[in-house]
């Protein structure tokens, strides 16, 4: 039976791309119906479809695998089916905000990923280091094993 849900989604879901994955998400399932942000940082979902499939649609909305979406909670209402929708799609505000908005949070992820990367050569250096004492180390102890070994052999024991 065709459903409609009315669908409030609440965390860090605006400016992370999360209109664009729950449309993703609602193809997957065959849902129809759009996803729009709210001025209070929150976004409102419109999906119509089987229960069954709105039931999965709303599960995977949680978004667990998404490294920049962080869902806090999600609440549905039902509300009457009316079938208007052939699609879901991703409703914007004004395109100039959008896209400022938008180039800002990728040129500050930019830098973190600078950062980190930085930081993971530094720490790669660092295990070169350590590796290359260790080899130091154990061709010592691999001459000193062979000099006993030698010893061993020459005084004839063993």
């Amino acid at each position: 039976m065709q459903k409609r849900w009315i669908i409030h989604v609440s965390g860090r879901v605006q400016r992370v791309g999360y209109r664009g994955f729950a449309r993703l998400v609602a193809n997957r399932y065959g849902i129809f119906g759009y996803a729009e942000n709210l001025a209070d940082g929150s976004v409102r979902i419109i999906a119509e479809g089987e229960q069954e499939m709105l039931s999965l649609f709303c599960e995977d909305l949680k978004a667990g695998d998404e490294p920049l979406i962080s869902v806090s909670s999600i609440e549905t209402t039902e509300s009457e089916f009316t079938g208007e929708f052939t699609h879901f799609e991703s409703h914007f505000g004004d395109f100039q905000k959008e896209m400022f908005f938008r180039s800002e949070l990728g040129l500050e992820y930019l830098k973190e990923m600078i950062k980190l990367q930085k930081k993971s050569l530094k720490m790669q250096e660092e295990m070169l280091i350590a590796l290359r004492d260790m080899k130091k180390e154990s061709k010592k102890r691999r001459e000193v094993l062979e000099r006993v070994i030698e010893a061993i052999h020459t005084q004839g024991i063993g």
